[in-house]
C-alpha cells in the first residue's frame, strides 16, 4: 500500500500523510508518531514521494515504512508508536 508523504515533523523527523496529522481542532495539526504539533508541509514539488507500509509492530499492531523505524543507532528499528525494538516484523515483497 503507498501513500503519500507531504509533512514532517520538526521534532522528532517522522514523514507522513497530512491527512496522518489533522487533529479535532481547525487547522491544527499533530504529529501521528510524537505527538508535537510542529509538523510542516513539504513542498508539492517534493510531493512524489510515498512509503510503502512494510513493517508492522508486534506489540502494538501499527503499519508503517520501515523508514519510520530507523534508530540513531545501526541496526536497531524500534516501532514509532510504541517504540517496541523486539516485536517488528519487516516485509520485503511487493503487495
Amino acid at each position: 500500500m503507498e501513500r503519500r508523504i507531504d509533512a514532517s515533523c520538526l521534532d522528532c523527523g517522522a514523514m507522513f500523510s497530512r491527512d496522518e496529522a489533522v487533529t479535532e481542532i481547525e487547522n491544527e495539526l499533530a504529529c501521528p508518531a510524537c505527538g508535537a504539533s510542529t509538523v510542516r508541509g513539504i513542498p508539492d514539488q517534493h510531493s512524489a514521494l510515498t512509503a510503502r507500509a512494510n513493517t508492522r509492530c508486534g506489540a502494538c499492531s501499527s503499519t508503517f515504512p520501515r523508514s519510520e523505524a530507523e534508530t540513531a543507532t545501526k541496526g536497531v528499528l524500534a516501532c514509532p508508536v510504541c517504540g517496541s525494538t523486539s516485536d517488528l516484523e519487516v516485509r520485503d515483497e511487493p503487495d
